[in-house]
């Protein structure tokens, strides 16, 4: 029982520290009706002082990607203007609210709290080791702009019927660029949307999932993600901004990103299903004859052997001890459209 009040206690106590009221009036910060610091300027600058104004810091947002990515925060010492970097947690910046949601990132790392500022948390972090976030925010971005490039490069488009067309097409026929086919599912087995990818050949190269999903070998739900037949995972979006006035599949934005992401990451389509299939049979063909060999050595049967056995008579006989070989046999899953 005792045990029991104690998680009680602690659950309440932990509520109350993450409920805290925060209010801003004409600079002083309150939180639960108590002043705690102060704050003064717009955006992209503010300045965050001490109620004794003994301590201040400066916050500068800087927007290192475009708009709606959500600016990170760069808080420097006044007096010795070092400075390091800090990140808003995902849904907790509000465009709208700048000084509040400064005053939230800063109760949330720790730096702020009933007491007042943590100065001696603020400068360990300004002090410490550089965070580097704008950095890598900006490499991250490099590399994906650079991969969008190389996308672009295919020129992918897709019809009405959901064939998928790329100027990259190597087919028999010049002027044929297909290179695949995506349809909706709709309802699924699950009941939820979901998107199929095939090759030429209907192998089925891709499922994507909008919620609950689920395939073979995958423990967990798929939601909003991407499977491929050889079981690789990418997180793509849904978006239906394409279709604002009744549904045609060349303006479907979530079946654009799909064949995208698909193609970005080394699946060509085309005959890929075809290629992959034969790729199994040709690595099974090896693996049951490996399997043959090392049961061959391992059973009692003599095999390419000419010759008799003489027994404790001196007479020749045939003799002949079999045993069976056991091949386990793997089936190849053909991906049907």
């Amino acid at each position: 029982m005792k045990q029991f009040f104690l998680t009680i206690l602690i659950l309440l106590f932990t509520i109350s520290n993450y409920a805290q009221k925060i209010k801003i009036d004409k600079g002083e910060i309150k939180l639960d009706e108590k002043p705690v610091a102060y704050i003064e300027g717009k955006k992209p600058s503010f300045k965050v002082s001490s109620l004794d104004k003994n301590y201040k810091m400066s916050i500068q947002l800087k927007q290192i990607l475009p708009v709606p990515a959500i600016p990170i925060m760069e808080l420097t010492n006044e007096e010795t203007t070092k400075s390091n970097e800090i990140e808003f947690t995902k849904g907790k910046f509000n465009p709208f609210n700048n000084e509040k949601s400064v005053v939230t990132a800063l109760i949330e790392h720790n730096y702020l709290n009933v007491d007042g500022l943590n100065i001696d948390a603020i400068e360990n972090f300004i002090n410490g080791e550089a965070t580097g976030i704008a950095a890598k925010l900006i490499e991250a971005k490099n590399e994906i702009d650079q991969a969008n490039k190389a996308i672009d490069a295919y020129q992918l488009s897709i019809d009405d019927a959901g064939t998928i067309y790329s100027i990259k097409a190597q087919n028999p026929d010049p002027a044929d660029k297909r290179i695949g086919y995506i349809r909706v599912i709709l309802p699924s087995k699950n009941g939820e949307l979901n998107y199929e990818v095939l090759d030429l050949d209907n192998y089925l190269m891709a499922t994507w999932f909008a919620k609950s999903g689920t395939f073979p070998g995958y423990k967990g739900f798929l939601n909003e993600e991407l499977v491929t037949y050889d079981k690789k995972i990418f997180k793509v979006a849904f978006d239906n901004h394409g279709n604002p006035m009744g549904y045609k599949m060349s303006k479907d934005i979530t079946a654009m990103n799909i064949v995208r992401v698909l193609v970005g990451n080394g699946y060509k389509l085309q005959h890929q299903g075809k290629a992959e299939v034969m790729a199994i049979r040709v690595e099974q063909a090896k693996i049951t004859e490996e399997k043959i060999k090392t049961e061959r050595s391992n059973s009692a049967n003599i095999y390419e052997q000419n010759g008799y056995v003489i027994n404790e008579k001196g007479e020749k006989k045939i003799w002949a001890n079999y045993s069976r070989i056991s091949i386990e046999k793997s089936g190849i899953i053909k991906r049907n459209g």
